[in-house]
């Protein structure tokens, strides 16, 4: 889903109004809270192996229309947001559902009003709160052996079955 999700809120949801945003590495994707209530969730690309997006808790720091990276050649940054050290959450015009930068969150750069890096840079303030969690599992180069005969040993995908809240994941 990508976008603003319409959810009506209750008596104990709007008692507990704070901002906080979760970036969930296993599953590629950003959420937005007020409270305990969703506002905003989009699919991310967060960080490669070697330059993996940290885990922790957070707090979101400066906002920039458009930063240019110090690290990377001067690379444009749309809709930036501060995490810590050199990673930001930002705009990016190519945004897979597996990890593919340098370290930062990108988030999907779309021309109009549904777009997400936008609707989270209006929406989050300095000091909102940012919990990056979970990890990327990447299975697509994993294989088993099931042949006794080495010589004609064969090779299948293992399969994945993951446990994340109460969803189970499953995958090749």
């Amino acid at each position: 889903m990508l976008g603003i999700v319409p959810i009506t809120a209750s008596g104990a949801e709007i008692e507990n109004n704070s901002k906080h945003v979760v970036i969930d590495k296993t599953r590629q994707e950003l959420f937005a809270y007020e409270g305990n209530r969703l506002v905003f969730e989009t699919h991310i690309s967060t960080g490669k192996w070697n330059q993996s997006t940290p885990t922790g808790h957070f707090i979101a720091g400066e906002k920039s229309l458009m930063h240019y990276s110090k690290k990377y050649h001067n690379s444009p940054m749309p809709f930036s947001i501060y995490v810590t050290g050199n990673v930001f959450i930002h705009g990016y015009k190519n945004v897979p559902n597996y990890p593919a930068s340098h370290g930062c969150i990108r988030l999907p750069l779309i021309a109009g009003q549904k777009n997400p890096a936008k609707i989270l840079f209006d929406w989050i303030k300095p000091g909102t709160k940012i919990d990056i969690i979970g990890a990327w599992i990447d299975v697509r180069n994993t294989h088993l052996s099931i042949s006794n005969d080495k010589s004609e040993a064969k090779l299948l995908p293992v399969i994945l079955r993951l446990q994340v809240g109460n969803k189970l994941l499953t995958g090749v």
